[in-house]
């Protein structure tokens, strides 16, 4: 298993969860993901064309539970936070330029990038998206890791340029796109290690055809959808097949999203993962060295107006 698999919680709308009915404050959310053990809260960084959740493009009240509020309180408590991006592909040049401005504005980590349902007809703008976005940098010069945030498996989909999204190399001759960030949504079964199975049969075959090894950051789901909602056995299997057979090349997991999760009906999954065991996630610390008794220092005292070296001068002529 992954020993340093990092953990990240998706917050989708916090406005609609700090207003009525649901009342819980940005902070309660930011404390829900502490709660949970993650390392990063992700947000929804573009729709389309434009920056989402930033506060000056929200209604009152909505505009005081941000995007930018959740970031704040998030980093002020000690926690990152990643990005995700939905795209149409059908204006990419504008779509790249809303996504480097959610990376400008919020200086994530991760980015994950949505590309599906009404990208597909635009599958063919994919090199001209790439190319406009570049390389992106945190604002300390570090490079910002950009996920392919793709559903389930490319045979689910094969609009989508999966070659081109994964063999695209920058300027620096590497691939602009790290790996996959699967929404491994198993929904309508609770069978997620099946579903899982025929996910990473699928992407085996990709990695033949563009001769690349993919690493992973998968994204779980933790929310009720059409009576569907994922139970804590089904979640907890899934979790271990994917760390037992991916190994280091899992990176990190994120769960859509908190808002369910702090939800009555999913309790059971709230539990589960706050007593799942990580197993160890740093590198132990070097034991100290024996402590070494140094010899004492040779020390001098001034004996009228001489200097004697006491053990060594006895003050005799």
């Amino acid at each position: 298993m992954s020993r340093r698999l990092e953990r990240v919680v998706s917050v989708w709308k916090p406005w609609s969860l700090a207003t009525w009915p649901n009342n819980i404050s940005i902070k309660d959310q930011v404390n829900a993901a502490i709660t949970l053990g993650v390392r990063a809260i992700a947000i929804k960084g573009t729709n389309r064309e434009w920056v989402y959740g930033a506060k000056e493009n929200l209604p009152w009240p909505h505009n005081k539970y941000s995007n930018d509020h959740i970031e704040q309180e998030a980093k002020a408590q000690g926690l990152e936070v990643d990005l995700w991006c939905y795209l149409s592909l059908k204006y990419p040049a504008v779509e790249a330029e809303a996504v480097r401005q959610a990376n400008a504005r919020w200086n994530p980590r991760n980015i994950y990038l949505d590309a599906q349902g009404h990208a597909k007809p635009y599958a063919h703008n994919t090199g001209a998206f790439l190319r406009s976005m570049g390389r992106l940098y945190r604002h300390d010069g570090t490079p910002v890791k950009v996920w392919l945030q793709s559903y389930r498996r490319p045979s689910l989909h094969p609009e989508i340029d999966w070659v081109k999204w994964l063999s695209y190399v920058g300027q620096d001759k590497l691939y602009l796109i790290d790996g996959i960030a699967s929404q491994a949504y198993y929904v309508g079964t609770q069978d997620s290690i099946g579903d899982y199975k025929r996910m990473l049969a699928d992407y085996d075959k990709l990695e033949m055809e563009i001769n690349r090894t993919l690493n992973w950051f998968v994204t779980l789901p933790t929310y009720r959808e059409h009576g569907w909602q994922p139970t804590p056995e089904s979640l907890e299997a899934g979790i271990n097949f994917l760390r037992d057979t991916l190994e280091d090349r899992l990176i990190g997991l994120n769960f859509f999203r908190l808002g369910w999760l702090m939800n009555e009906q999913l309790t059971d999954v709230w539990s589960m993962l706050l007593a799942y065991d990580w197993g160890l996630e740093e590198e132990p610390e070097p034991e100290p060295a024996p402590f070494e008794q140094l010899p004492e220092p040779e020390r001098w005292e001034i004996v009228g107006c001489d200097l004697r070296h006491r053990g060594i001068i006895n003050g005799e002529d």
